[in-house]
């Protein structure tokens, strides 16, 4: 059997695939297509005088980031300190969110929806729908709440 090119009548398409990141213990789905960019231990340069959801900034090929932290307590910043980070959007107009590690592919086909309360999170706000993606073993997966990154980042700026 050889296998089948994209371009094949009938070819059946691969499922989407959208990312999601753990943002302060909670996973967060991101719409497919949303520009993403994952950079580990990401110098951070705190901000004087700025809101604590303000971790600092940080320069993505020489663009300066505003790098929010979604976290419960966010930790005040006095010196530049490194940290995972995921950048959403496409600078100039991206910002950076810490994260609890690189993002995740999340296949949509697979994603079981289930009826659970929003968590206790500065963005809640922000978040929609509800799934888990099924476990390698077969047993309960992680929950993913559904979010759009525009009401993240504007939740997160009125905390």
């Amino acid at each position: 059997m050889t296998p089948r090119s994209s371009d094949d009548a009938g070819a059946v398409p691969l499922p989407a695939a959208r990312f999601g990141a753990r943002l302060g213990g909670v996973g967060v789905a991101l719409p497919v297509g949303t520009a993403l960019e994952f950079v580990a231990d990401a110098a951070i340069y705190p901000l004087p005088l700025a809101p604590a959801r303000i971790a600092g900034l940080m320069q993505l090929r020489g663009q300066p980031l505003v790098v929010l932290d979604p976290s419960t307590e966010p930790a005040a910043a006095t010196a530049m300190r490194r940290r995972d980070v995921l950048v959403v959007g496409k600078p100039p107009q991206a910002a950076a969110l810490l994260v609890d590690g690189p993002p995740q592919a999340l296949v949509d086909a697979s994603w079981q929806p289930v009826d659970e309360r929003l968590p206790d999170c500065p963005f809640a706000s922000a978040l929609d729908g509800v799934g888990r993606e099924p476990a390698q073993r077969g047993g309960p997966g992680e929950v993913w709440y559904e979010a759009d990154p525009e009401r993240l980042f504007e939740a997160l700026a009125r905390s």
